[in-house]
């Protein structure tokens, strides 16, 4: 990879670094604040008050930011919490002692923030008797829990990172130690064989990685057994992280170093950097690493490495087949016919039409997956027709993208689920069958509303694009040619309507030449904008909770009534019982409904607008004009020619039943 560096001029010792928001993060301290971004490029400064923290652990989830550091000069030991990333309110950490503690690590690990405080006893000389680690979980950034370990022992245990999958949680600190814990209660010691401080720790690829001091690196599959690679570094790894396919472990010295497999290790070339990084993550086609540039000042400084998602070999019309593993197998350079459906809220379709010869049989096989020179999405075959009319044979192949695999799983188990729409659905994939080893989920970086679920026995994908439906967020899974991983993340459509001015507006009209053909449904026949659900209890005692879209009244207020008895409250507080039913009355609320079916030619397709964008249309000659999300764009090639057709939705999240 090629890497480059950006100083963001901003004063302070850079370490972690988020995504979200639309934004990118930065914590530092000396001094300690926020340094934020659009763009990587243009960067903005919030100042905090290094008296009360150290800002160095930023962690974000549920839509709330979490910040935690090393002790100020206070005794009492603080944190940081944001709505929005921008806004910064301190809250105190209660404990048992009457002085400040590190905290080294703040993750958002299973639906829960987690971070760890901690302290030591000593004897008379100074020797360590006893270390006390404490580990601090929230869900929402204002209501806190603390699980204590203590450790008899004369080492100086320090925990500097955490991570969580599968039910596992592994904390790694230093002089070599390892503990593991399902509960965040009970922790047990593993050995790792090493006295070496450890740094940090990671896990992908069905793999825990761990890097620390004088170039340190250990694997695991379980987490109980652990094994030494080599680096061939003596640097001091701060970090490691996975994500694309890849791990990374960054260090002092402007040390970066990259694996595909977690035990061959290569430096990468990074010419004449002067950065020590801290932390990494991967967003929008990027490896972007966070740390300071040593200067005669210290400055937060950045160093970024962009990759593309278009096979290199590739051209235009070819289409290039490979296995499931993703090795290649096959390139089909002709074809009669190409329907390519790409889809905003679910699985994408696709209608193959070839000749039969020898090499396209050999090829086309139910299972194989077929990727055109951009791979963001890719199709996997599942029908196979071999058509003879008396004049003409052909064999027709047809499939569905990749995300449409979520179809092969059902939930197993019952899940209750608050928080974000995106984190749910994530949960589900996590608790799923994995659709194979090479299987990873990305983090979630985009805003969506709060939600409460229970689902058992459900299909994996139908409950998937109702998530994305809630959130009005795209959703897909997309191979990763290099480093054979497929991976599932969000995607969100930008606004390109006249109200904004952020991105490039864009309209679609008779009078700008890109409408061919309409077909335009506006309706009000299932309109709702007010519910009653009925909970518990009978009469006048049932629980009723009303749920209003909107303040209509008279010939505009359509009321529904929605019985939600057999809705658990078990384990719920009031207040929760409520959100529960409220969120069920929301599922059923809709608005006047407008559907257009949009064909035509655009070479503005890809380049001024995409799948998922809001844009303007104006038909005056229909009276109508409207903000419209692109929900499908489909792609006919046939006879040497090339057509897009487009169907447009609204641009509202979608009300609709989740629970059971």
């Amino acid at each position: 990879m090629e890497w480059f560096e950006l100083d963001t001029k901003i004063n302070g010792i850079g370490s972690s670094i988020v995504y979200a928001k639309e934004k990118y993060f930065i914590a530092h301290n000396s001094p300690s604040g926020i340094a934020y971004s659009e763009d990587l490029k243009n960067w903005k400064n919030i100042e905090l008050d290094d008296n009360k923290v150290k800002c160095c652990n930023l962690a974000y989830g549920n839509g709330k930011f979490l910040l935690t550091g090393y002790s100020g000069n206070e005794k009492d030991t603080y944190i940081y919490v944001s709505s929005n990333g921008l806004d910064w309110n301190l809250k105190k950490v209660e404990s048992n002692v009457d002085f400040s503690m590190n905290s080294n690590t703040c993750k958002f690990l299973n639906n829960i923030f987690v971070f760890v405080t901690g302290y030591r006893y000593a004897d008379k000389n100074g020797q360590t008797t006893s270390v006390v680690i404490e580990i601090n979980t929230t869900k929402d950034c204002e209501t806190f829990n603390k699980n204590i370990l203590t450790i008899n022992t004369n080492k100086d245990y320090y925990i500097m990172d955490i991570v969580y999958y599968d039910g596992i949680y592994i904390m790694c600190g230093f002089d070599g130690l390892i503990l593991t814990s399902k509960d965040l209660k009970n922790w047990e010691q593993q050995e790792s064989n090493v006295n070496d401080d450890l740094i940090g720790i990671s896990f992908g690829k069905g793999c825990f990685v761990i890097t620390g001091e004088n170039g340190v690196i250990l694997t695991s599959i379980d987490g109980k057994k652990w094994n030494t690679q080599n680096s061939f570094s003596n640097s001091y790894l701060i970090r490691s992280r996975y994500t694309n396919g890849i791990y990374l472990a960054v260090g002092h010295n402007s040390t970066i170093l990259s694996s595909k497999n977690a035990i061959e290790w290569d430096k990468e070339e990074i010419s004449s950097l002067k950065i020590d990084p801290f932390d990494m993550i991967f967003y929008d086609n990027k490896f972007v690493i966070s740390g300071s540039n040593f200067n005669s000042i210290n400055t937060v400084a950045i160093v970024y490495a962009e990759i593309t998602r278009e096979l290199s070999y590739a051209n235009d019309d070819s289409l290039y087949v490979f296995d499931k593993n993703l090795d290649l197998i096959g390139v089909i350079d002709n074809f009669i016919s190409l329907r390519w459906r790409r889809k905003y809220y679910e699985a994408g379709e696709m209608e193959l039409v070839v000749a039969p010869y020898k090499n396209n049989i050999k090829y086309l096989q139910k299972g194989n997956i077929i990727i055109r020179k951009d791979y963001t999405e890719a199709a996997i075959i599942t029908t196979k027709e071999y058509i003879d009319d008396g004049h003409n044979i052909e064999l027709k192949l047809s499939g569905r993208f990749l995300s449409y695999l979520l179809h092969r799983r059902i939930i197993k188990s019952r899940i209750d689920f608050s928080g974000d729409i995106l984190d749910g659905a994530k949960e589900l994939l996590r608790k799923m069958t994995p659709l194979t080893k090479k299987f990873e989920i990305e983090p979630t970086t985009l805003e969506s509303e709060g939600v409460i679920f229970q689902c058992t026995y459900k299909n994996v994908y139908d409950y998937e694009v109702k998530l994305a439906k809630r959130a009005n967020i795209g959703f897909r899974i997309v191979p990763s040619i290099e480093t054979k991983v497929f991976r599932y993340e969000n995607f969100k459509g930008l606004d390109r309507t006249k109200k904004q001015i952020k991105n490039e507006r864009y309209c679609f009209s008779k009078e700008n030449s890109n409408i061919e053909k309409i077909d335009l449904i506006d309706t009000d026949a299932n309109e709702c904008n007010c519910v009653f659900v009925g909970g518990k209890g009978e009469d006048t005692s049932r629980i009723l909770k009303e749920v209003k879209l909107n303040d209509a009244e008279g010939f505009e207020l359509y009321e529904r009534f929605l019985d939600a008895k057999s809705e658990n409250d078990q384990n719920l507080t009031e207040i929760q019982y409520l959100e529960v039913l409220e969120s069920k009355g929301r599922e059923i609320l809709t608005d006047d409904t407008v559907t257009i079916n949009f064909t035509g030619k655009s070479s503005d397709y890809k380049i001024k607008w995409d799948l998922g964008d809001i844009v303007d249309v104006d038909l005056s000659e229909c009276d109508f004009q409207e903000e419209v999300r692109i929900i499908e764009v489909e792609e006919v090639y046939e006879n040497g020619s090339k057509n897009v057709h487009l169907t447009f939705g609204t641009p509202l999240a979608e009300k609709i039943e989740l629970n059971d």
